[in-house]
This record gives structure tokens, C-alpha cells and sequence, in this order.
């Protein structure tokens, strides 16, 4: 008994022996409460980055339902049916930069079917910036064009500067003036291909040309589309202009065989080239593949005297913009074979604002395919409160404008196309600038 009572003892001394030797760790309930609130936040962000995500996404369909919309609209513009209007604009100004609005071509009207950038881009498409390749790919993603435009006299006006020096001069360095009717020939070629490498490398719709060989100050040199001293002509040589970027911008020419001059264009083994050619092929056929652009669709507009050859050229031209100015004039018509080909303008630098009224009143009885404006940009600043607008609006009883921008050009656009208020919740009317992020 006594044994067993000693071995009870040594038993009940060797547990609680064991027992202090293990160490206990204490309950750490703030570390359990962190690691709780972590992965509630770790949640909660992954909860709201998905609902940012869908929204984004919910956002994004409605945007391109939208562009589709307007892509639909100005196709039919562009068919010269005069089903819907062709509304353009020589604009100018264009630099995409924050904090300046009417710099970006998403403040034009989203209803504008192109504008042409007159005087030209000036920049080579390596300098072309992040906010203005955006801008342009929104742009496009309306279905709006952008042109380049100047007054066409001399070979070489418009190409891009290289460094210091000018693309003119640099154009008549590399391709001489020799004044003989082969070698004249020859540079209206080359010029009509360099230009148009250039105008698909930067992204852009095609060239409108603005030819006036009697008006505008030529100087009294070597003008080879204007008057002076070319050898063949400033008519043949304009025609010969026209053949060739017509190979690759405008009407003639689409399918394969379109395709196959864009190719040859960027070839710089192409037969018949000019060895001085492949600066601007190695310089500008990374941007056409990167592009794409040999499925692009490009188009050529005139504007100017009514003195070239429409008989042998037609077939190459898409619109015709007529320089009509005047605050009642619209016409004459540059084509009279379709009326929808042609295009009446006004004459903002100077003023005639009202005058697009006129015009848009002309297009809706279908007289002209369009309306336009020379320096449209200046319209930017014209809101439905304008002192003219507003009497105008007072003089035709018209009530609910509420434009804060372009005024006159959105008004002409509703006159030649009106749509009923339901139709026209579909159009956005307010300034909105997307930006790259």
C-alpha cells in the first residue's frame, strides 16, 4: 500500500514536471485581427477592380456602338447618293494638347464627315505625339477622314522638314528643276509618290487638292502647276499629278490592283523609281506595315478652278469642294454629271458664318452632296449664346439649341439631315476629349 501510494506520488510529480516544461504561447489577437482586415481589403479590392473592370467594359460597348453609328453615317455621305450630308471643314491647329480644347480633333462635331489640315502637318510621323496618334485613332474610330490641303503649284510643297531643312528644298535638291519636258514629267511623278508615302505613313485619309493656277501669289518662278515658266504646261502636268497619286488615293483603282500599287509604292526595287526614292520608302514602309495600310481605304478631293480636265480625271476624284464663297452663292458646280459630288463652303475666315445656313438650306433640296467651311476651327468658340447666333435663331422662331461649340456647323448639319428628338439623343453634342492613360 505504502508502494503504491510512492508510486502515485512520483507519477502525480513527474506530470506536473512535464507540464511546466511546456511552453505555451499566448493567444496574438491582434495579429489574427490584422491578417482578418487584410484579407477583407485584399477582397475588397479585387471586388472593386472587377466591378471597375465590368463597368469599363459596359462603358467601352456603348462607345463603340456608338462609333459605329457614326461610321454608318458618313459611309453613306461618302456613296454620293445624297442619302446623308458630306460636312467638311479646312481646319487648322491641330496638336492634341491638354488643357487646350479646340486643339484636339475630337472637340470637332462628331457628325463631321473630314476635315482637311490646311497648310499641311509639317511633322515627319516619327514626331507625331502619344495624345495626337490618339486623337486620331479616336477620330477615325468615328469614321471621320483627315486630308492634308495646300495650293498645289510647285513639286515638293508640303513634304516634311529633315532637321533644319525644308521638304521643298529638300525635294528640288534631290530631283533637280532641269526644265525639259521628260524631267518635268518625271518630278510631278515622283512628287505625287513621295507625297503620298508620306500622307499613309502618318495615319492619314488621303490628299485634297487645292489647285489654283491663275489665283494666288505664284511668284513669277519655275512653277510647274501654275503659271510661269513649265515647260509642258501646268494643265498636263496637273494631269499628270492626278494619274499617278490616283493610283493609290481616290476612285479609280480598289480590290487587288489598289493593293498592288500601295505595295509597289513601298518597293524600293520597284522599276522605274528614281534611286533617290528609297530615302522616303526605308524611311515610311515600317509605318505602312505597321499599319496595315495596304487594306486601307484612301481618297482624293479637289477644290479649286474649275479648269481641269473632269472628262479625264473624274474617274480619280472623290468629292468636289467648291470654293463658293459668298453670303447667297451656291455653285457653280465643279461636276455636273452627280451634283453629290460636289460640296458648297463658306468662308469663316472672313466672317460668312451665316452664309452655311444658305448652303445647308441648298443641300437639303439636294442640289450639292455637303456643306464646308474654310478655317472651320474658327467656329469652335460659337455657342448657341453667340450675339449672331441667337438673332438667328430668334429670326427662324428656332428654340432648344444648346450648342457650346461649332454652332453653325451643327446647325447646318441638322438643317440638311433633321432628325427627330428621339433620333438625335444618339448624337453627342458635348465636348468629350479621351485621352491615352
Amino acid at each position: 500500500m505504502k508502494n503504491r501510494t510512492v508510486k502515485y506520488l512520483s507519477l502525480c510529480a513527474l506530470s506536473l514536471l512535464m507540464a511546466n516544461c511546456v511552453k505555451t504561447e499566448p493567444l496574438d489577437v491582434e495579429k489574427d485581427y490584422k491578417q482578418q482586415l487584410t484579407e477583407r481589403a485584399k477582397q475588397e479590392q479585387q471586388r472593386e477592380a472587377e466591378a471597375k473592370a465590368k463597368a469599363e467594359a459596359e462603358a467601352q460597348k456603348k462607345w463603340d456602338a456608338y462609333y459605329q453609328m457614326l461610321t454608318e453615317y458618313k459611309q453613306k455621305a461618302w456613296a454620293n447618293q445624297g442619302e446623308k450630308p458630306f460636312i467638311y471643314m479646312w481646319w487648322t491647329g491641330w496638336r492634341a494638347v491638354d488643357g487646350l480644347d479646340r486643339s484636339w480633333l475630337q472637340s470637332i462635331p462628331d457628325t463631321t464627315t473630314a476635315i482637311s489640315l490646311w497648310g499641311g502637318y509639317g511633322k515627319q510621323p516619327a514626331d507625331m505625339t502619344e495624345n495626337e496618334k490618339y486623337d486620331l485613332e479616336i477620330f477615325h474610330k468615328k469614321g471621320s477622314k483627315v486630308f492634308l490641303c495646300w495650293q498645289v503649284s510647285n513639286v515638293g510643297l508640303g513634304l516634311p522638314s529633315e532637321g533644319k531643312e525644308n521638304g521643298f528644298a529638300l525635294f528640288r535638291q534631290k530631283y533637280g528643276e532641269q526644265k525639259t519636258s521628260e524631267n518635268e514629267t518625271f518630278r510631278c511623278q515622283i512628287y505625287a509618290r513621295d507625297l503620298a508615302r508620306y500622307i499613309i505613313a502618318c495615319g492619314f485619309d488621303g490628299f485634297d487638292i487645292d489647285w489654283e493656277p491663275n489665283i494666288g501669289n505664284h511668284g513669277h518662278g519655275y512653277n510647274e502647276f501654275a503659271s510661269g515658266t513649265s515647260v509642258n504646261g501646268y494643265n498636263k502636268n496637273m494631269n499628270t499629278f492626278i494619274a499617278e497619286i490616283g493610283k493609290y488615293f481616290g476612285d479609280k483603282y480598289s480590290g487587288d490592283q489598289r493593293k498592288q500599287y500601295l505595295r509597289d509604292l513601298f518597293d524600293e526595287n520597284h522599276s522605274g523609281y528614281h534611286e533617290k526614292e528609297k530615302e522616303y520608302i526605308r524611311a515610311y514602309k515600317p509605318f505602312f506595315e505597321k499599319g496595315n495600310y495596304v487594306e486601307k481605304k484612301y481618297y482624293l478631293l479637289y477644290d479649286g478652278e474649275s479648269q481641269l480636265d473632269f472628262g479625264l480625271n473624274d474617274s480619280y476624284i472623290s468629292k468636289y469642294i467648291m470654293q463658293d464663297y459668298g453670303p447667297n452663292r451656291v455653285g457653280p458646280l465643279l461636276f455636273i454629271s452627280n451634283k453629290y459630288k460636289n460640296v458648297s463652303t463658306s468662308e469663316f475666315e472672313k466672317g460668312q458664318f451665316k452664309s452655311i445656313i444658305v448652303k445647308a438650306e441648298a443641300a437639303k433640296r439636294k442640289e450639292v452632296g455637303g456643306v464646308g467651311s474654310y478655317h472651320g476651327e474658327i467656329d469652335f468658340s460659337t455657342s448657341a449664346e453667340d450675339v449672331a447666333f441667337k438673332s438667328y435663331l430668334q429670326e427662324k422662331k428656332i428654340e432648344g439649341r444648346k450648342y457650346k461649340h461649332y454652332a453653325w456647323m451643327r446647325e447646318a448639319t441638322r438643317i440638311i439631315d433633321p432628325r427627330s428628338t428621339d433620333e438625335y439623343k444618339n448624337f453627342k453634342e458635348e465636348l468629350t476629349i479621351r485621352k491615352p492613360k
